[in-house]
């Protein structure tokens, strides 16, 4: 289930992470306003650095929400006595890690306007933070309802061919 975990929770990091960089927040303020001492324009980050490094840093807070949201729908699951194919658990997992993911990502807007001092220009703390946490949401719940009807949810247990060869996906 981990590696099943760590992979959806990469793959949403960094999908969720360049909608942001590079659709949302683009739309929002032409460049990043900086307000903190010492911020020259020679030491700007390039837009595909500033993603890459938004991206990992975030990247071990999704894993773990991710984790913790399949460990309670699990158990949800097997107390309701739904199996982990059926439609009402994969809608379920998707809702779910949407809402936690959305939750997440108002303290990581938080922490990286205090770590790198950065501030987008023209646009109130309050409002990009809401943004973030609605392109989170929609963007985490997309993603993970494909993945989960592509390739089944985290917990499942593979299942394999006559032949031993992965079915719908699965590693």
């Amino acid at each position: 289930m981990l590696r099943k975990v760590v992979a959806l929770g990469t793959v949403q990091n960094y999908v969720v992470g360049w909608v942001l960089h590079y659709v949302y927040l683009p739309r929002r303020a032409e460049a990043p306003q900086h307000h903190g001492a010492g911020h020259e324009a020679a030491h700007e980050l390039s837009p595909a650095l500033h993603f890459l490094r938004d991206s990992t840093l975030a990247l071990p807070v999704t894993i773990t929400v991710l984790l913790l949201v399949s460990l309670g729908v699990r158990a949800l699951a097997v107390q309701a006595g739904s199996g982990p194919d059926t439609t009402r658990v994969k809608i379920s997992f998707a809702m779910l890690t949407a809402v936690a993911m959305a939750v997440a990502s108002g303290p990581e807007v938080l922490a990286h306007s205090w770590l790198f001092d950065e501030q987008l220009a023209g646009v109130s703390l309050t409002s990009q933070l809401t943004g973030v946490v609605l392109v989170t949401l929609r963007y985490a719940f997309a993603l993970t309802l494909i993945a989960a009807v592509l390739f089944g949810v985290p917990w499942r247990a593979p299942r394999s061919t006559a032949l031993g060869l992965p079915i719908h996906g699965e590693i």
